[in-house]
């Protein structure tokens, strides 16, 4: 019965892989994913789908790679994985156990999340009170960090620029609140150098797309 399935089963997995090499060459080489598709439907009768769908995988990323555009992707997708879900991810978690206004110093985060661990606060009786609007700033970073994640790889600049700019205002706004409170701001620098690099790769890949676009419409008039 095993035996039986077996062809069925590499068929279906070469199928998945040459569907990856499809998608992976992008609208530009459309015509070359079309021809590999009618011989990949070859290699069937060949009996070697699974390895011709690798082949044509490995050449999809070499392609990929050398175009312009592909590289944007990857870098899009690095950025946007690599760095500000990551950030966005840990200062969700912060806002919820207690960040920035814990003192990580003397308790560590095992101690913080303990349930009868009793951290040492950075707040006193006079600015406990801005506890609660410090944690929805905290929390307000990590909610646009997603959005801009999400339109770096939709490539929707117009709403990176926007969820941006409300980004930078609510950097500011953590920063004042740290000021005023007199916290120890060697806490926040990782935090904030991480925000830095962020808004600048950000900007710098914003730039990227648009002479990828002046060089495309430059060889569409060329053309």
């Amino acid at each position: 019965m095993l035996r039986g399935n077996g062809p069925d089963m590499i068929a279906t997995l070469s199928r998945c892989v040459m569907a990856l090499a499809i998608a992976g060459l992008g609208d530009r080489n459309r015509e070359w994913g079309l021809a590999m598709q009618g011989e990949f439907e070859a290699s069937i009768d060949d009996g070697r789908p699974l390895f011709f769908a690798f082949g044509c995988l490995l050449g999809a990323w070499r392609m990929r790679l050398a175009d312009p555009d592909g590289r944007f992707a990857l870098a899009s997708y690095a950025l946007a994985v690599g760095l500000i879900l990551p950030l966005a991810s840990v200062l969700g978690v912060g806002a919820i156990v207690g960040f920035p206004y814990l003192d990580f110093a003397q308790d560590n985060v095992v101690g913080i999340l303990a349930v009868n661990g009793a951290p040492t606060t950075l707040l006193d009786d006079g600015n406990r009170a801005a506890a609660s609007s410090l944690s929805m700033v905290v929390l307000l970073l990590a909610g646009t960090s997603v959005l801009i994640a999400w339109a770096i790889l939709d490539r929707n600049w117009v709403r990176v620029a926007a969820v941006e700019r409300l980004t930078m205002a609510a950097t500011l706004t953590l920063l004042m609140f740290i000021a005023l409170l007199r916290f120890d701001e060697t806490r926040m620098i990782l935090p904030i150098l991480g925000f830095v690099v962020q808004h600048v790769v950000v900007l710098m890949l914003m730039q990227w797309h648009w002479r990828l676009d002046r060089d495309t419409a430059s060889s569409h008039l060329q053309d």
